[in-house]
């Protein structure tokens, strides 16, 4: 498969993700440090706000890349590379929410509501006075907890479409579901928050 090359024979930006990753088959070394450049800080905007812990989701952002890695073969070509990437991180949440729940159950100090909220300060006013700005941030560190014990499918069709904004449609393309799907998901989330 051609690729662009610049003339000190790198791999160019204007590369595809798709022949970066027949690249990446191939045993080009470049061709992955393209593609994390490329999504990393997406990425771990994403899973840092699904794991609610920047240390673990730094990880998994590294194990995603190490699967892309090692699983490269197993890429389908005919759906988009941010797809397939998004799919390899989901599962990594899904399984690291599965171990924390049991570390969580046999620890002895394992509190609820524990996690810092990192888009807190992005969301507030900076013109409001300290106690609004308290208020708010106490009442997002609810918001955040609640969103936390909601079921895998209901909290990621959330973040993926209301708190990282991707439409629908890219939402169930990542999600390998269909647009009526996410749209249920999401509307069962919030019903679900609102009740909470």
């Amino acid at each position: 498969m051609p690729y662009m090359k610049t003339p000190e024979n790198k791999i160019s930006e204007i590369t595809s993700d798709k022949e970066l990753m027949s690249l990446v088959c191939e045993g080009v070394g470049p061709a992955l440090g393209e593609l994390m450049q490329r999504y990393k800080h997406k990425l771990f905007t994403f899973i840092s706000r699904y794991v609610k812990d920047e240390d673990v989701a730094y990880d998994i952002v590294q194990e995603t890349f190490i699967k892309v890695h090692f699983k490269a073969d197993s890429y389908n070509h005919s759906y988009k590379f941010s797809t397939w990437l998004y799919q390899v991180a989901i599962n990594l949440c899904r399984d690291y929410g599965r171990k924390h729940k049991i570390q969580q159950a046999f620890s002895l100090d394992a509190q609820m509501g524990e996690g810092n909220g990192n888009y807190h300060d992005i969301i507030a006013d900076p013109r409001s006075n300290v106690e609004d700005l308290t208020d708010l941030r106490r009442n997002l560190a609810v918001l955040d907890a609640k969103i936390q014990k909601l079921p895998h499918k209901l909290k990621t069709a959330l973040i993926l479409f209301a708190v990282e904004g991707n439409s629908q449609e890219e939402c169930a393309e990542i999600l390998g579901v269909s647009v009526k799907t996410i749209e249920t998901r999401v509307y069962r989330a919030r019903k679900s928050l609102a009740e909470k």
